[in-house]
């Protein structure tokens, strides 16, 4: 249960249910192919996507609606947020080379 306090000296709480991340095989292979010293900030990103699956450095994918990306300096962790089962499916984790980095991302689970 993630609890959320608002303004600096509020008392109101809110309470909000995280959002369940999944991953596909290739994003699990992805992940563990990453070098060593990205993993720890990926499975970070990851994580923070429980409380806010759509942050401000996520943008979506122009040809992939319902799909979004983030940033990692030269690598991309893709992934589809699903709001009625509160679930997150990481897709895939890629090095940017450029537009076919997007390619085939809507055959992907």
């Amino acid at each position: 249960m993630l609890t959320r306090r608002y303004g600096r000296r509020s008392r109101l709480w809110r309470t909000r249910v995280p959002y369940r991340i999944d991953y596909t095989d290739e994003a699990r292979r992805n992940l563990r192919r990453l070098p060593g010293y990205y993993r720890p900030p990926a499975r970070r990103m990851i994580e923070r996507l429980q409380a806010d699956p759509r942050p401000p450095r996520a943008k979506e994918l122009r040809d992939a609606p319902g799909r979004y990306r983030l940033r990692l300096d030269e690598w991309r962790i893709i992934y589809r947020v699903n709001d009625d089962l509160q679930e997150i499916v990481i897709l895939a984790i890629r090095r940017k080379t450029g537009p076919e980095t997007y390619e085939d991302i809507e055959n992907i689970a």
